[in-house]
């Protein structure tokens, strides 16, 4: 979709059928927005286009943070006050303090594996970073998504390599659990976290080949970004590409799909009384690609 009106926003709501009345907490324009996280009531999110960090609060948003060539793709808390960047253009991860001035740059986990591609983040309770390296976005291209993790020593380790295009990641803090996303295989895994930096085998969690309902896409790269688990245990699942948000059940079926105006959709973040926040795309081919920052009350 090329643009942005809430009557689309709502025409999505009846067709899942949800209330007709759609009222936005947040209504913001955005160049390709992704990596949401709210901190202190403030919300951030990346920008890759423009390679810079926006925050919103009380109505008014400003830039934080810029730095040519990086094409940032998350923003994380990292416990310590300051900020995880994911520069997905640059191959490398950045530790800001709270002035957004640059403490670290990581470039790969010291065994000769390289961040290529840092794409989205997660953290645990004391800011350490799960992340994901997705490799090439080319349903040619060999399966070298990996997951990293970077924890309070500033140590990086790897924790899973082979994925076709590692994309959207989420940490289950209650039940110790990874979602992970297999983009241009269009599978979402778990794994159990055994502890902070080590996790068991992967698992099948929801294949989207797999479900009649998920089979008519006309993108043909489209496939699972951004995930939010649910304070009652649904996963909420974005489908970049074909502009529409998964839910699903806790058991890993699906329960039912919300169109949404951004056909780029990329990722999600729970700002509290201003409900989900839901970040995203018109067009990813043509600069400045313009999207949107919009949030639901639940």
């Amino acid at each position: 979709m090329r643009g942005f009106v809430p009557a689309l926003l709502a025409a999505a709501a009846l067709a899942a059928g949800e209330a007709a009345a759609v009222e936005f907490g947040i209504d913001e324009e955005a160049f390709y927005p992704e990596g949401p996280t709210v901190v202190n009531g403030a919300l951030y999110w990346a920008e890759m286009p423009a390679h810079r960090i926006r925050r919103y609060e009380n109505g008014n948003t400003i830039t934080m943070w810029s730095r040519p060539g990086c094409g940032p793709t998350s923003i994380k808390p990292d416990g310590r006050g300051g900020f995880w960047i994911l520069c997905h253009l640059a191959h490398r991860v950045l530790r800001v303090n709270a002035r957004f001035e640059e403490v670290r740059e990581f470039a790969n986990d010291g065994a000769g594996h390289d961040l290529v591609y840092p794409n989205d983040a997660t953290t645990d309770e004391q800011g350490q970073i799960y992340l994901t390296s997705s490799g090439v976005f080319d349903l040619r291209a060999p399966a070298t998504g990996a997951v990293f993790f970077i924890d309070l020593h500033d140590h990086v380790t790897r924790l899973v390599s082979g994925l076709r295009y590692a994309n959207g990641v989420h940490l289950d803090r209650k039940r110790s659990r990874l979602f992970i996303g297999e983009h241009l295989a269009r599978r979402v895994h778990v794994a159990q976290v055994l502890q902070p930096g080590k996790i068991g085998p992967l698992k099948l969690f929801f294949d989207l080949n797999a479900s009649p309902a998920l089979r008519h896409h006309e993108y043909p790269l489209a496939g699972p970004d951004g995930m939010l688990l649910r304070p009652d245990g649904r996963l909420l699942v974005a489908e970049y590409g074909a502009g529409r948000v998964l839910v699903l059940s806790p058991a890993g079926s699906l329960l039912k799909t919300i169109p949404v105006p951004m056909q780029f959709v990329t990722n999600f973040a729970d700002y509290g009384e201003h409900g989900v926040v839901v970040v995203g795309a018109f067009e990813n081919d043509a600069l400045p690609m313009r999207g949107r920052v919009i949030s639901l009350p639940e």
